[in-house]
């Protein structure tokens, strides 16, 4: 290289770094348009952070359009010249990929000029592995909860659970809540040996701190099922509170039912019924179904059935077989059919599942599971639950999925917990979706991500935060 050449190299550099020092100026004056095009001279000039800015503008939009792909674009021509903040904000990128705007190839050429990186960003595991591994290595904490989501998900190669826990960790100690949420997931679900659910709590707590909804739950689940800690439902529901205040569909409805039953909490039947229309404007069947509960049997207040029958229709049209069958129930008082000749209904909680009623044999299970009011008793749980389950109850084939899955009260079978929940997910409850959706994530073996993800994609389709925060564990952790 002559004497010239490495001149004009370092000019080319000093007008870049220049250029950049202007972009950096227009944007903490708000001035995004100005930026952009400071940035767009520096980053041809050949400089690397000025590339990445540019990147994060068409993340932001911020004086460009919104366009992930363009996004991409600058962030790899950052990430290719060694800049790690650009290699883990591409490898995120790339875990997901992003559809092109609707229409972009009808659009007239002058629109079509706007998104120069074109219309849509393809997922690439691969390439996303290997930023996500090269901005770990350089010292970036996204980089290194990037990392420990996509080993952790085989995405791109082979699942590396131990792997996954290295990274997660270091990006988890140093404040990254997603990483945490991971390591905590990692551990909670056995995949680095036996269940540890008091370290996995710790790590729930550091996320929770930050304010994380799906935090909130987990925490309010281990709570709720005695996981690392005893049974207390009181502190299961101060959690899913918080969790429901943010909008998790799921927390919403398990604090409503608490709320109907005065399980954990005081008996509150209108803050249920409010918690349970949130849930239930959500998609959430089973909410529907329980609002449909509420007003056929009063609970201290005048029955409705016309509301009752509404509630029930709303979730028997999603499939929810129970909702269906007590929707045919109405009808028939409606039509002036006999109810079939038996006594009263039983009053205690017992005697009605011992009756046969279905409901009361799911609720009697939910007691047993979480010791509400008796002393906790998996198997007892798993007994009613299977009869329940037998007479189509889908929440009942859900829960005695869940416990089949992890072993609890009966011994492990796979098998005929994917069939349960198979068959739940067939009578249109979505929530059995979403216990799919873990299963094949964090449970089977070996795991099938693909097929995890199409389970959670149907359930986050009505509305499931849950589903949707898995979702985000499995292919957006972005940090």
């Amino acid at each position: 290289m002559s004497l010239g050449d490495v001149l004009a190299g370092l000019f080319t550099r000093d007008r870049g770094r220049k250029a950049r020092l202007r972009g950096d100026a227009a944007r903490a004056a708000g001035r995004f348009g100005e930026a952009a095009k400071a940035y767009a001279a520096a980053a041809e000039a050949g400089d690397a952070e000025a590339a990445h800015a540019l990147g994060r503008a068409y993340e932001a939009g911020e004086g460009v359009i919104t366009n992930p792909a363009d996004a991409a674009a600058w962030h790899r021509r950052a990430a290719d010249a060694g800049h790690a903040g650009a290699q883990a904000r591409l490898a995120a990128l790339l875990v997901t990929g992003a559809p092109a705007p609707a229409g972009l190839e009808r659009r007239p050429p002058s629109i079509a000029k706007l998104f120069p990186g074109g219309g849509g960003l393809a997922p690439d595991h691969e390439d996303a592995r290997r930023y996500a591994g090269m901005a770990a290595e350089a010292g970036s904490i996204d980089g290194a909860a990037t990392l420990g989501f996509v080993l952790a998900s085989g995405l791109g190669g082979p699942a590396d659970p131990a792997g996954a826990a290295t990274w997660y960790r270091k990006a988890a100690e140093a404040g990254h809540v997603e990483a945490a949420l991971g390591l905590g997931t990692l551990l909670a679900g056995g995949h680095l040996g036996a269940p540890d659910h008091g370290a996995a709590r710790q790590w729930f707590e550091k996320a929770a701190a930050a304010g994380n909804p799906t935090a909130f739950m987990s925490i309010g689940a281990l709570h709720l099922y005695g996981l690392g800690c005893p049974i207390d439902l009181e502190e299961a529901a101060h959690w899913l509170t918080r969790a429901a205040e943010r909008g998790n569909a799921q927390a919403m409805r398990h604090l409503g039912q608490l709320l109907v039953e005065g399980f954990g909490v005081g008996k509150d039947l209108v803050a249920a019924e409010r918690l349970l229309r949130r849930a239930a404007l959500r998609g959430d069947a089973d909410a529907m179904a329980s609002l449909g509960d509420l007003h056929s049997r009063g609970n201290g207040r005048p029955i409705d059935e016309e509301e009752a029958a509404r509630w029930y229709r709303a979730a028997a049209e999603k499939g929810h077989s129970g909702a269906r069958a007590r929707l045919d129930q109405i009808g028939k008082v409606r039509r002036g059919e006999p109810r079939e000749t038996a006594p009263p209904p039983p009053r205690t909680l017992e005697e009605r599942a011992a009756a046969g009623e279905v409901a009361a044999q799911a609720e009697l299970g939910v007691a047993f599971a979480t010791g509400n009011g008796r002393t906790s008793d998996a198997a007892a749980a798993v007994s009613w639950w299977q009869r329940a389950a037998e007479a189509g109850h889908t929440q009942s084939m859900i829960n005695l999925g869940r416990f089949l899955i992890r072993g609890l009260g009966v011994e492990r079978d796979h098998g005929r917990a994917v069939a349960l929940l198979e068959r739940a997910l067939s009578a249109g409850d979505t929530a059995a979706a979403v216990a799919l959706g873990e299963y094949w994530a964090w449970f089977a073996e070996p795991r099938d991500l693909a097929r995890a993800r199409d389970h959670l994609a149907v359930a986050a389709a009505t509305g499931d935060e849950r589903a949707r925060g898995l979702l985000g564990e499995l292919d957006a952790r972005t940090g």
